[in-house]
């Protein structure tokens, strides 16, 4: 087993509370997840590259936070099937991977959260991925298993 549930999302929101509890004002935790606190060193957001999950060492587009947490959940990242179709994530209802996405991130207010709607966003599929979005008051960008990809308009993104 591992930690992909949503452990790390709720490890990155507890050590940036900690950081802050220390007068810590400017810190970028990395526990798998991503929670920023303040800005980067050059007094401007921190930046994230959100990887392609189609393109080993490639990017899809750059990210500049905006205070909330950033998860990502991908179906290459502990894939059972040379063509990714059966991986970590699970639908519960059928018990296989959902068939539609490769790759979500989801940006929120906690790390928990954004870790855990990453896999709600997957199971829902890029149909629902607006709406659950609004529902959830989270952005979101999505990538399907062709290597489209879409995103909310509440994400600051530079294509890379």
């Amino acid at each position: 087993a591992t930690l992909n549930g949503i452990a790390q999302g709720y490890a990155a929101d507890h050590v940036r509370a900690v950081l802050a509890s220390h007068g810590i004002r400017h810190a970028l935790v990395d526990s798998g997840e991503f929670a920023p606190l303040g800005r980067n060193s050059e007094a401007r957001p921190w930046t994230l590259g959100i990887a392609d999950p189609h393109e080993e060492s490639a990017w899809i587009a750059r990210l500049m936070t905006d205070g909330r947490c950033i998860a990502t959940s991908a179906d290459a990242l502990t894939s059972f099937s040379a063509d990714r179709r059966h991986h970590h994530i699970f639908d519960p209802h059928t018990g296989y991977s959902p068939p539609e996405l490769s790759a979500v991130t989801v940006a929120a207010d906690t790390g928990a959260m954004a870790d855990a709607l990453t896999k709600v966003f997957f199971v829902a599929g890029p149909s629902q991925a607006r709406a659950l979005a609004r529902r959830w008051k989270v952005d979101a960008l999505w990538v399907d298993k062709a290597g489209r990809w879409e995103a909310t308009p509440g994400l600051r993104l530079d294509r890379a």
